[in-house]
């Protein structure tokens, strides 16, 4: 068996098949309702590396802790194939990159409904 074949294996194993594309990303630490007090910082960028039902990979200039909760935005261009995702994850992984950026991998536990605005059918 070939490397290659090794590696179109383990990919059928997955449950949830990931999804090559890229796309800009919104990121957010969760805010931590127990303290009041603390202030919302504006959204960090990101860029889509892959997605799959129940996660996303993503690159960034900034490092984020395992088990850190972060509400994440998927901002697609108009005719992209990627769904505009809105949703609370968990990082579930944070690796720095030879370029001195970090590869985050996070596990989606809620995604919330995304508001589309009605198209003007021209109806009157």
């Amino acid at each position: 068996m070939s490397i290659q074949d090794d590696m179109l294996e383990k990919n059928e194993r997955r449950k949830f098949p990931r999804i090559q594309a890229t796309c800009p990303v919104r990121f957010l630490e969760h805010e931590d309702k127990s303290a009041p007090e603390k202030v919302k910082e504006p959204w960090d960028d990101a860029e889509l590396c892959d997605y799959s039902a129940i996660g996303i990979r993503m690159v960034c200039d900034d490092t984020l802790l395992q088990n850190t909760k972060i509400n994440v935005e998927l901002v697609p261009e108009k005719l992209a194939r990627i769904p505009n995702i809105l949703a609370e994850a968990v990082v579930v992984r944070c690796d720095m990159r030879s370029d001195h950026r970090y590869d985050i991998a996070c596990k989606l536990i809620k995604v919330k409904p995304k508001y589309k605005p009605k198209t003007d059918l021209g109806t009157a």
